[in-house]
């Protein structure tokens, strides 16, 4: 990273994406609630019979699975960005505190 974009740089839109995320990984912990109750708990526990039930009930509930890695993929992407945000803003500020040691000793 180049010195004057970490001393001068704007992490708003870095802080915006983070609350996106979140926003996102709460839409998708609902949505994973609904495909594993409604969706799954259904396909479970509904009479089908034959080949096509064993295909369809295990397709429904890879599905519904889906959401729950996605879900667990927006958190992590959110945590990440909070990281890399928190760590960029710490070093902003030792990076400034030692110019203004050094202005103070010049």
């Amino acid at each position: 990273m180049d010195l004057d974009a970490l001393r001068f740089g704007n992490f708003s839109q870095l802080g915006e994406a983070i609350t996106d995320w979140n926003q996102m990984a709460k839409k998708l912990e609902t949505l994973k609630g609904d495909a594993k109750d409604n969706v799954a708990g259904k396909a479970a526990k509904a009479r089908w019979a034959g080949e096509n039930a064993t295909v369809t009930r295990t397709f429904v509930e890879k599905t519904a699975g889906e959401f729950a890695d996605a879900h667990t993929q927006a958190r992590t992407i959110a945590r990440i960005l909070g990281d890399t945000r928190d760590e960029l803003v710490a070093f902003r500020t030792e990076l400034t505190e030692a110019i203004a040691q050094g202005a103070k000793k010049n």
